[in-house]
């Protein structure tokens, strides 16, 4: 990875990407995904999304935004017969013309201003409703969410709060400031991916080009700010933590608190658990046979988690925000997205109103299903993965996204960082890959006809 800035700027994919964040920011300042009828708070941005971008032309312009970022991502990837580019070069390029804009492809960081507006006024967020307590974002809000609590654990909303109090309140610059620990915990990703691969053994420039770089982390934690930026980057952080300092200290104490920061920034990051208690004894579970491996790997995740949970339940208490998450875990499946499980037991639910039935019913004995076949699958990948830990993170991860009750894009980021760190077949890359690069397109294509205030 000994390159300089000056490779990226010779190289036609990373400009072929440069011009496709700029097509995506210019056209999401198209007052159009404002949920606010007036446009966006900002007369000048609202001009920029005007200029050339009729009704129609500034959706096309995501879209082929889009198609450029993944083109030149892929033109970029390592290969034997291609020069490196430098990755902070690229990553900087990439990201300058998003920083301004409104968010893109999501309208999730008008949510977090809104919610961080409910905590600077004394309310607790998980009592009441989003939009509910007046303030300059109330009207920005996706009507979908509008009234109901959220799921999100303290921290995450701590850090909302700070950064509208930061751009004192401001109605535009607020949903920006949200996008700050999105690109903080993405420096951190860059500092970090590449210091984890040298650590377990897996080729830096692949791992940056994959978990760093990627066209999703692009759109969704820089672009669209979404909190889940923050949550990966100490993920990681705790997974560096354990190899970096082989001493119980750190695999014990240090670790796996971190491990519960991350979970009160999302609680996903608690799977992380498996791979901090198990790297430190990797080439002894390599040696075990299963039953061995699984017990020596079982208890040594039980003391990992019980100094994450409490770490969790510390932090959680400590903010004055306690556990209201946990009343509205149920609303993750009302947006619609391409989650397979979540996608069948609404087509089930329909069949079954047709026929009589009871669609609520349906969904909620699809719901206890779908989640029984998650477990399922994750019991699978402990065991099947039991003697790579780290493996187990990654692998599972995407279980998680995949066949949860939503699958958001911005889901996937945490797990192409991890896949990243680890040994793939040539099957499994370009499967990785093709999943990330449909996922993108149609992600463009599915909000540019779905999404706005029209």
């Amino acid at each position: 990875m000994s390159t300089t800035p000056v490779s990226a700027l010779r190289s036609p994919g990373v400009w072929v990407g440069f011009v496709g964040s700029v097509l995506v920011g210019w056209g999401s300042c198209n007052a159009e995904f404002s949920f606010d009828p007036r446009g966006w708070p900002l007369a000048w941005i609202n001009a920029i999304g005007a200029v050339g971008a009729s009704f129609y032309l500034d959706r096309f312009t995501i879209v082929a935004g889009v198609v450029a970022l993944v083109w030149g991502w892929w033109h970029i990837r390592p290969t034997a017969d291609r020069s490196p580019v430098h990755a902070a070069t690229t990553l900087l390029l990439w990201t300058l013309p998003l920083l301004l804009v409104p968010p893109v492809l999501s309208p999730d960081a008008t949510l977090y201003a809104d919610l961080g507006w409910t905590l600077s006024t004394g309310a607790n967020p998980y009592d009441v409703g989003l939009a509910t307590s007046g303030g300059a974002f109330a009207s920005q809000v996706d009507q979908l969410w509008a009234g109901s609590g959220v799921a999100y654990p303290p921290l995450t909303l701590l850090l909302a709060q700070a950064m509208v109090q930061l751009a004192g309140f401001h109605p535009y610059w607020s949903i920006v400031a949200i996008r700050i620990p999105a690109l903080l915990s993405v420096a951190a990703m860059l500092w970090l991916v590449p210091r984890i691969a040298a650590l377990v053994g897996v080729s830096l420039r692949s791992a940056v080009w994959l978990g760093v770089l990627n066209p999703l982390l692009m759109l969704h934690f820089i672009g669209a700010g979404h909190n889940d930026a923050p949550m990966v980057a100490v993920t990681l952080a705790a997974i560096w933590v354990t190899l970096r300092w082989p001493q119980r200290w750190s695999h014990f104490l240090l670790a796996p608190a971190l491990v519960g920061v991350a979970m009160a920034l999302k609680q996903q990051g608690g799977l992380t658990v498996i791979a901090v208690a198990g790297l430190p004894v990797a080439a002894a579970l390599a040696e075990l046979p299963v039953l061995r491996r699984l017990w020596l790997l079982g208890w040594r995740t039980a003391v990992v988690t019980a100094v994450a949970v409490a770490t969790f339940v510390g932090v959680s208490l400590a903010s004055g925000l306690g556990f209201g998450w946990t009343s509205w875990l149920d609303l993750m499946g009302l947006a619609a997205t391409p989650a397979p499980l979540s996608l069948l037991a609404k087509l089930g639910g329909m069949i079954a109103a047709a026929m009589g039935g009871s669609y609520t019913g349906f969904l909620v004995v699809a719901g206890l299903v779908g989640t029984a076949i998650l477990l399922i699958v994750l019991i699978w990948i402990v065991v099947r993965f039991s003697d790579r830990p780290l493996a187990v993170v990654a692998w599972g991860s995407l279980a998680i996204a995949v066949l949860g009750q939503a699958l958001h894009p911005w889901y996937l980021p945490w797990s192409l960082a991890l896949l990243g760190l680890i040994p793939l077949t040539r099957r499994q890359r370009y499967a990785v890959f093709g999943l990330a690069i449909a996922f993108c397109i149609w992600n463009a294509v599915q909000t540019v006809i779905w999404h706005g205030s029209y």
